[in-house]
């Protein structure tokens, strides 16, 4: 059953790049991309903004959380099924049409960067890295003259520019390749001009809205000795941005199909991606990496090593990487939660996704209310502390005087076919300030879907194998050869 579920997905992914694989100018078994967290001081100082180191803990966390939330109110829109609308052609501009297989980027809430170049000759960018979206999109101008927007007119700010790259191709509304693979994200169910462009146009709940048409180009990773070459990326030229950050130019999209970038740059490295996060307060010269292809890692061959299920391809309508999970133990002790609160489809699981543009980790009532009281006695001596008031998480803080995380419970969450995530107690129970502590948990409705957020994923190795639909996971120091 698997070698089938993977030969249709490499059919599927010939037929969506017309053919033809990519081309890379050297072989190579690997791809190593840097990523950068959002509070890193390589981004320097952005008053007014969440990019580059806060003023203190406390203002970083605070950012977090307000970050998640907004996150977590798209993925609750995202996983809406959504029902098919039909429109006449007009002249009228559309704000959103909802498609089947909808996929939207969340803009407001991912928490990791890469640089990477595009076009040729190559130019250097800063995208944000998140699992959740499919569209890979990028702030653009095409022969802007003389009525450019003020951000545009800006000399600090970056824009791809499709006209001055020799290897972009514009996709054609009326091609087979915008009517049927590019078909749920595209602005209009029928093409205003067969000779135009293949459009598309998003907004988004924190009030973000990107519009524009799609294209190929050439995607270029500098290595350490040589440089690799993807040819044929479908991305967005996005020529309308209304409140998306304005030093970030744009974002990668990993998420579950294969018009993402990890769909496409993927499947030349057989057909698997990984991350390994650092911790948020690691020295500047250790960093965290997104890799294309077969990883090792210095001193250690990650024997721990363990995998589980996805579910991805089953609900066309979600684009996450959704997990099967049993239950929740601490120290060994398995939890009294329902066993329904992990079905987000009756009977079939998949209420855990894994995301890297969530911080802090989201659970449903029943299993948040479960794990806190758990882990409530364990902290119950120290002084509480009540940062944000009612309402806003996280809700349980602590002064440290006298803490050791061997008084904290260790968390494991157990996945249905037998494998087990233990994450280290600082990625559960985090600093807020330098002499308080949180839990790390944020209380989501239920019905929703349960988020591994990328605190709880830290110092951690993952390994999403779309041929296989498994993931892969092992604790590691995310020093990678």
């Amino acid at each position: 059953m698997e070698r089938t579920i993977s030969l249709i997905f490499l059919i599927w992914f010939v037929l969506l790049n017309g053919g033809f694989l990519f081309e890379v100018d050297a072989l190579k078994a690997k791809v190593k991309l840097k990523m950068i967290h959002r509070h890193s001081p390589e981004l320097g100082d952005h008053p007014g903004s969440t990019l580059g180191p806060p003023l203190n803990s406390k203002e970083r966390l605070k950012q977090l959380v307000h970050s998640d939330n907004a996150r977590i109110q798209t993925i609750r829109q995202r996983l809406i099924r959504p029902e098919r609308k039909t429109y006449e052609e007009t002249s009228e501009k559309i704000d959103l049409i909802e498609l089947p297989m909808r996929s939207a980027a969340d803009l407001g809430s991912g928490q990791y960067f890469i640089s990477m170049r595009i076009g040729t000759p190559p130019k250097k960018f800063l995208m944000l890295a998140d699992t959740g979206s499919v569209v890979t999109w990028i702030k653009c101008k095409h022969q802007c003259a003389g009525n450019c927007s003020k951000e545009e007119e800006s000399q600090d700010v970056r824009f791809y520019q499709p006209n001055e790259s020799r290897t972009f191709q514009s996709v054609q509304c009326s091609s087979s390749y915008c009517t049927t693979n590019l078909m749920p994200y595209r602005s209009f169910e029928n093409c205003p001009a067969s000779d135009g462009p293949c459009k598309y146009e998003r907004g988004y709940l924190d009030g973000t809205k990107v519009s524009g048409y799609f294209g190929n180009d050439t995607v270029t990773i500098r290595m350490s000795n040589q440089k690799v070459k993807l040819v044929n990326i479908t991305i967005g030229c996005a020529t309308e941005t209304a409140h998306f950050p304005e030093r970030l130019d744009g974002l990668l999209g990993l998420g579950v199909e294969l018009i993402s970038f990890a769909g496409q740059a993927g499947m030349q490295f057989g057909g698997k991606f990984s991350y390994c996060l650092v911790d948020h307060f690691s020295p500047t010269n250790v960093v965290s990496y997104l890799v294309f292809g077969g990883v090792k890692v210095k001193g250690e061959e990650l024997s721990n090593m363990q995998e589980t299920s996805m579910i991805i391809g089953e609900w066309f309508w979600s684009t996450h990487y959704h997990l099967n999970v049993s239950g929740i133990s601490l120290d060994g002790k398995m939890l009294d939660i329902p066993a329904y609160v992990w079905n987000y489809v009756p009977h079939k699981g998949g209420g855990v996704i894994l995301d890297s543009g969530t911080s802090l980790t989201g659970l449903v009532a029943p299993a948040y209310d479960k794990v806190v009281e758990g882990l409530l006695p364990s902290i119950s001596k120290f002084e509480p502390v009540n940062i944000y008031g009612e309402g806003i998480l996280p809700r349980h803080c602590f002064k440290t005087k006298g803490f050791n995380e061997t008084l904290i419970p260790r968390l494991a969450i157990h996945f249905a076919d037998g494998a087990k995530f233990v994450p280290p107690v600082k990625s559960y129970v985090i600093d807020e300030a330098g002499d308080t502590k949180c839990l790390g948990f944020m209380k989501l409705n239920w019905p929703d879907v349960s988020i591994i957020g990328n605190i709880l994923q830290q110092n951690h190795y993952w390994e999403f194998d779309l041929f296989f639909q498994k993931l892969k996971f092992a604790p590691s120091s995310c020093t990678f050869d």
